[in-house]
């Protein structure tokens, strides 16, 4: 199996790259290759295999989307970096379906399931884990032909995947993943109010964590990040 990380820019470094790697290396047990995807190696682990990044004129979550240039005969497995994984994962490779997308449904935003209402294109999809194998060569082409302006329509790939290819999309069972910063079911999310955004969840239950909105400024925040290094604390069991 392949098991993919994507590191772009100063917003990550190889620290995080390195701590995912070793989380992998405790929590899959088969035979696998841990692939970065980056513009710059520098002080990641020799036993990581570089993949450089191809020159386009992206940015951040958008170099998701070069995952899918190719056609890939081997499963793969993509981990955001911002991202704990808390039990064993091995079993994530029983949902890749051929030229299927598996990845996260946020059930915890129940405020999305009547897409027809939800605003600026919000839905229930998340990126930071996705598993596919075979052909999805149309998602990257379909992106890249117009690229400019889905960047523009979107607020990332989430969005783009969700409205632009729901024919390719799986979903990971409930109790694989939970968001630290909004929540882990309809009942038990930041918008019910279960708790206070800046306190943060955790399910010690589930298998992977997923940091969505680590250091990311929104409009109602201002200058402070909502999620950063603070809600880490208490999760270094897990990659020490």
């Amino acid at each position: 199996m392949n098991i993919i990380c994507l590191k772009w820019g100063n917003k990550f470094s190889h620290e995080h790259v390195n701590r995912l790697y070793r989380m992998v290396c405790k929590n899959f047990h088969g035979d696998f290759n841990f692939i970065c995807h980056t513009e710059n190696a520098n002080e990641i682990d020799r036993n990581v295999i570089i993949q450089p990044l191809p020159d386009y004129d992206l940015e951040k979550w958008w170099w998701k989307l070069t995952l899918f240039e190719y056609p890939t005969k081997v499963p793969s497995l993509f981990l955001d970096l911002d991202i704990v994984i808390q039990k064993d994962i091995t079993h994530l490779k029983d949902y890749v379906v051929e030229d299927m997308l598996c990845t996260v449904k946020c059930y915890w935003k129940p405020h999305t399931k009547n897409i027809s209402e939800a605003p600026h294109f919000d839905m229930n999809l998340n990126s930071s884990v996705m598993l596919w194998q075979g052909d999805l060569t149309n998602v990257w082409n379909t992106f890249y032909k117009d690229s400019d302006y889905y960047m523009v329509k979107y607020n990332g790939i989430d969005s783009f995947l969700f409205y632009d290819n729901p024919e390719i999309l799986l979903w990971l069972d409930r109790g694989e993943v939970y968001s630290r910063l909004y929540g882990y079911d309809e009942d038990n999310n930041h918008i019910a109010g279960s708790i206070k955004v800046p306190d943060y969840y955790y399910k010690s239950d589930y298998n992977i964590c997923i940091f969505n909105g680590w250091r990311r400024k929104t409009e109602w925040n201002g200058t402070k990040y909502l999620l950063d290094d603070e809600g880490y604390h208490g999760f270094e069991k897990y990659w020490n």
